[in-house]
């Protein structure tokens, strides 16, 4: 495997990792009973 497709496949995996934390983390403010928008909206 050369030095690019070791970056990219590191990348993708962060990506994967990102995504899969903010899922988790918008799943228990739902199920805390919470609204996410009001925390999303001011960055918008």
């Amino acid at each position: 495997m050369s030095q690019s497709e070791e970056s990219s496949v590191r990348l993708s995996w962060i990506a994967i990792f990102l995504l899969l934390a903010l899922g988790l983390g918008a799943a228990a403010v739902l199920a805390v009973g919470g609204s996410i928008l009001p925390t999303v909206a001011p960055l918008v």
